[in-house]
């Protein structure tokens, strides 16, 4: 039994030096060596952090700086971007308000030059009714007056539908016209008189094929034209371009050459005769009615 509790005791001791002295002594250095090495790698774990937070932190700086131009650019360009967007808009705004007017002018004019008729001058049913009606060559009677009226306003009706298809043709041609006015004095500095390179005698001569070209009603109004204005200036241009690049001669005789059919395409244009037969309304309105 000594025996047995001798080795009970040996085991004990066996088990204490295995869970306090060897640790104590044995593992004295081993402990001391772990604990400095987790806390040299926990030390080292937070520079690492610190550094990678660094590195971020400035590799965010540097990204910011390089964003920013290309955003202030961004920010540029939606602005210019909306500021042209604001100027087409004023300028289709313009365009609408100029032609309205126009047409407005245009319209009481032909109102006043084919005086054309309202509802107001249809005899009325009883006015009918005393007259003559042409076809039974008896006096209308009130149903025959009834229809005779309605047909009147159908009448007018469609002939006002084709003075208004006539009128916006005419404003559509004007609105042509002065587009194509703007654009050769915006193109061809050569035409403008308000320009350092304004050439009279070229600008006269020119204007001379231009009038020839244009398409006048019987009262001298102008209605449209025998094809586009600008491209007569545009030849034109190019023909006094061609004097610096080929020679002052041949560029001159060029422009001679186009400046000759002046005569030409002017005859071709029909004038203002008065004559209500070459009226472009009233013989399209003839057309329509027969």
């Amino acid at each position: 039994m000594a025996e047995e509790a001798d080795g009970v005791k040996s085991t004990e001791e066996i088990d204490t030096s295995t869970t306090e002295s060897p640790t104590e002594e044995t593992n004295d250095d081993g402990v001391i060596s772990l604990t400095g090495d987790i806390e040299f790698k926990e030390k080292e774990t937070e520079e690492v952090k610190e550094q990678g937070e660094a590195d971020a932190d400035e590799s965010a700086e540097d990204e910011t700086k390089a964003q920013a131009p290309e955003s202030k650019t961004e920010d540029t360009s939606s602005k210019n971007a909306e500021t042209r967007k604001q100027q087409l808009n004023n300028e289709i705004r313009d365009k609408v308000a100029e032609r309205n007017a126009l047409r407005k002018e245009i319209a009481e004019l032909n109102r006043q030059k084919y005086q054309m008729k309202t509802t107001s001058d249809i005899p009325t049913v009883e006015a009918l009714m005393e007259q003559i009606n042409p076809e039974t060559n008896d006096y209308y009677t009130r149903t025959e007056a009834k229809l005779a009226r309605i047909e009147a306003e159908r009448e007018l009706e469609r002939e006002a539908r084709k003075l208004d298809e006539y009128t916006d043709n005419i404003v559509d041609n004007r609105m042509r016209l002065k587009d194509e006015a703007d654009r050769v004095l915006k193109d061809f500095p050569m035409f403008d008189e308000s320009s350092s390179s304004y050439d009279k005698n070229l600008a006269e001569k020119t204007e001379k094929i231009a009038e020839g070209m244009l398409i006048r009603d019987n009262s001298g109004e102008v209605i449209g034209s025998r094809g586009s204005i600008y491209d007569v200036y545009a030849l034109v241009a190019e023909a006094v371009k061609s004097a610096g690049t080929n020679g002052e001669i041949a560029g001159r005789r060029a422009a001679e050459k186009m400046m000759g059919s002046a005569d030409i395409i002017g005859s071709s244009s029909p004038k203002a005769t008065g004559d209500d037969d070459n009226d472009p309304f009233l013989k399209g309105l003839r057309r329509g009615l027969n």
